[in-house]
């Protein structure tokens, strides 16, 4: 073979190489960009938070760098279970669409729901900062919803379940159960436990309604169930709903540390037990235990916490005429069957 034939086949050669690495003829994948920013704002950055869905409204704000709570009821911090998550799901969410791309102004707020929005949030950030959003009707497939940042011309897609959560802050608040005011036909069970005394275990009062009927029974002294006397006890029954006008003394304690306020495990405590409802209808019986505390200075409360939130315990501060009936309710059962009824102990709070 000639020098030349040998120099072809050489190139030839190496342009196939070449071909095969570069290989022109594969096709290659579009890279995907991320969808856009409705906005974003940093977790630590939000201060204030105000819901506006149809007619309902609802506001919070951070007192404390680690602590939520309502305007109104003023002080009290929303229900963890369903607060929690709320602040980073309103750092901002990223859309499905950006229609900025076909169009950079909204022409006609009211073919998208935004010039009588159903949702408006406004988001208080530090430094006097604001950022306020409105979500207008939800598209055809019932997954979006048409949604702009105020102030700005775009129009976006935001996931009509993010929206849908933060409508329920409005239209259901976050409530804590200790704070709910409950009707007499709710009420299960209240249970009085007077804490340690002298190293042994405290006396417990047990309340029970029965199909309108209500029983008491002191579990040191009773052997069972005892019928109340009606009439006596229809002055105590507005009580059993639980302490009026609850105040928050501090909203969050991060040592869980209870004690500088006389709340101890051992201690006395109050237990009311209802009737509740799950999202799905579903009848359980729920209740609220509250660690009962020391006496405040001014003499119009008792320092305690509600132990049923395993989480966030706030200290609280509950009357302290309805604290001292609970705990009188021991020297004092209004029973009905007054022959051969056994007393309760003559026995005071612990701490």
């Amino acid at each position: 073979m000639n020098w030349k034939a040998t120099l072809l086949l050489v190139v030839l050669a190496i342009g196939a190489a070449i071909v095969v690495y570069i290989n022109p003829f594969e096709k290659t994948e579009e890279e995907e960009e991320d969808p856009p920013w409705f906005y974003q704002v940093s977790f630590d950055d939000v201060m204030s938070i105000n819901v506006t869905h149809n007619d309902n409204n609802v506001s919070f704000s951070k007192p404390t760098p680690n602590a939520w709570v309502f305007d109104d009821p003023v002080g009290i911090p929303p229900d963890h279970f369903r607060w929690g998550g709320i602040v980073l799901l309103l750092s901002g969410p990223q859309t499905k669409r950006d229609f900025s791309t076909v169009r950079d102004t909204v022409d006609n707020p009211a073919q998208y729901g935004l010039d009588n929005p159903r949702l408006v949030v406004d988001v208080g950030l530090t430094a006097n900062r604001n950022v306020s959003f409105r979500l207008g009707d939800a598209t055809s497939d019932e997954s979006f919803s048409y949604a702009q940042v105020t102030g700005f011309p775009q129009l976006f897609l935001i996931a009509k379940s993010w929206g849908d959560v933060l409508a329920r802050l409005a239209d259901e608040p976050p409530i804590p159960k200790w704070f709910v005011e409950r009707e007499i036909a709710e009420i299960e069970e209240l249970s009085i436990f007077l804490g340690d005394v002298d190293g042994e275990e405290g006396a417990v009062l047990r309340i029970q309604q029965d199909n309108g009927e209500w029983f008491a029974r002191n579990l040191a002294t009773d052997e069972e169930n005892r019928p109340l006397d009606t009439e006596k006890w229809a002055a105590l029954l507005p009580f059993m709903t639980g302490p009026p006008n609850i105040l928050v003394e501090n909203p969050r304690i991060e040592d869980r540390d209870y004690t500088r306020w006389g709340i101890e495990d051992n201690g006395p405590s109050i237990e009311i037990r209802f009737r509740g409802i799950t999202d799905r209808g579903t009848s359980f019986i729920d209740g609220i235990l509250f660690r009962m505390g020391d006496k405040t200075e001014d003499g119009l409360h008792y320092y305690a916490t509600s132990a049923s939130d395993q989480i966030i315990n706030p200290v609280l501060k509950l009357d302290a005429e309805w604290t001292e009936m609970m705990y009188a309710l021991f020297n004092d059962v209004p029973y009905g069957d007054t022959s051969g009824a056994a007393r309760g102990a003559d026995l005071k709070p612990a701490g």
